[in-house]
């Protein structure tokens, strides 16, 4: 649910090799219509699109921060991780509930992994709080502050190393932008069934009037907009413009070991700024994500510990 120096720091496109244009090429026709394959020169017309698209899903998937390491040693050391998760424990919790990560140690190919890596997606939380502070010899109490804290930790894309982590975080993307327009096509499909449904309300009323005649046209109109060409045509602009529907943005906070946000004036001191990657796409709530790189023993104490809980639950 990190990489590279900073979100600055965008890698050159590469060539899309042909079977890999053309396995995303079959993937996003597949995904929205396979009526698509219909349309006289359908790749031709939406392999430039695709291969941009594809381009853009890697720079992305290059320009998450890390891999940073999650365990208590990394809780201790670095501040992004200490802020991430309230406690140490919070760490093995997260890996023992992780359904994927459960099928991860559970392959046998990937037996000899000692550790791997993944993409951890959190939802950033702030909440008003009242607290303590020095204003140079005086303590005052009672001061209202936000306190930073992050829910929903999510682990994805596991693989054995991180180049495999942000290949699967390539697919991904581009999965989810063929998704993005999936569901632009289905509210058109719902917006075709309304204008019949509304036209036989009318016919059936004898409607003859400018209603009826409205209704006519906006039947035709919904039915044109799911012509096959006209479709392609959409879709080809809908990839093309994958920088706008999927991309990441960067944010800076500070914040002292409590968590407290500290406001522009305060002094660095024991401040810690954080820069926190969100990943923008179709769900608008955004996640923070990061490549995290897990220790194999961490991962199956943290599942044994959980299913140890788990049974005496049961019992």
């Amino acid at each position: 649910m990190g990489l590279l120096s900073g979100l600055g720091t965008w890698l050159a496109p590469r060539a899309a090799p042909d079977a890999a244009l053309g396995a995303a090429l079959a993937r996003a026709v597949e995904t929205v219509d396979p009526l698509l394959r219909a349309v006289s020169g359908h790749e031709r017309r939406l392999a430039p699109a695709v291969a941009a698209a594809l381009g853009h899903c890697e720079r992305l998937a290059a320009a998450i921060p890390g891999p940073v390491a999650i365990d208590r040693r990394g809780f201790s050391a670095d501040s992004l991780v200490h802020a991430l998760f309230a406690t140490p424990d919070d760490i093995g919790e997260m890996l023992g509930r992780s359904r994927e990560l459960r099928e991860f140690l559970a392959d046998p190919g990937h037996a000899d992994c000692t550790e791997f890596h993944a993409l951890l997606g959190v939802r950033r939380r702030e909440k008003a709080v009242s607290g303590m502070t020095r204003e140079g010899e005086v303590i005052r109490g009672d001061v209202p502050q936000r306190l930073l804290y992050f829910a929903d930790h999510t682990l994805g894309e596991i693989a054995a190393d991180q180049d495999g982590t942000r290949e699967l975080l390539r697919q991904a993307a581009f999965d989810s932008l063929a998704r993005g327009f999936a569901a632009c096509v289905a509210d058109l499909r719902q917006v075709q069934l309304d204008a019949r449904t509304a036209l036989q309300i009318e016919r059936a009323r004898n409607g003859r009037g400018e209603r009826r005649l409205e209704l006519e046209a906006r039947q035709r109109e919904a039915i044109a907009s799911l012509a096959p060409e006209r479709l392609l045509d959409a879709y080809a602009d809908w990839l093309a413009g994958a920088e706008r529907r999927v991309y990441l943005k960067q944010d800076e906070v500070r914040v002292d070991r409590l968590g407290v946000i500290a406001d522009a004036s305060a002094p660095d001191g024991e401040l810690a700024t954080l820069r926190l990657p969100e990943l923008v796409g179709r769900d608008r709530r955004q996640w923070t994500v990061l490549v995290v790189k897990i220790r194999r023993e961490d991962a199956l104490e943290a599942v044994s510990r959980r299913d140890e809980a788990n049974r005496y639950i049961l019992i």
